[in-house]
C-alpha cells in the first residue's frame, strides 16, 4: 500500500513538472515574440531584457549576453 502511494505521488509529480514545463515555454515562445527591431538604445534595452528573462526561465547560467547594436 505505501509503495503505491509513493509511486503514485512520484507520477502526479512528474506530470505536474511536465505540465509546469509546457506554460513556461508557451511563455518563453510568447517573450521570443515581443522582441522588436533595435532602433535605438531603448528597443536595445527591450530586447536584452526580453533576452535576460527567457535565459531566467530557462535557468541559464551562461549571464547576459550584450547587445552588438
Amino acid at each position: 500500500m505505501m509503495q503505491e502511494e509513493n509511486d503514485m505521488t512520484l507520477e502526479i509529480r512528474q506530470l505536474i513538472m511536465f505540465e509546469t514545463r509546457a506554460e513556461i515555454d508557451k511563455i518563453i515562445n510568447k517573450m521570443e515574440h515581443l522582441k522588436v527591431e533595435v532602433k535605438d538604445e531603448w528597443t536595445d534595452g527591450l530586447n536584452m531584457g526580453l533576452d535576460l528573462a527567457i535565459s531566467t526561465l530557462r535557468k541559464d547560467k551562461s549571464g547576459i549576453t550584450v547587445s552588438q547594436a
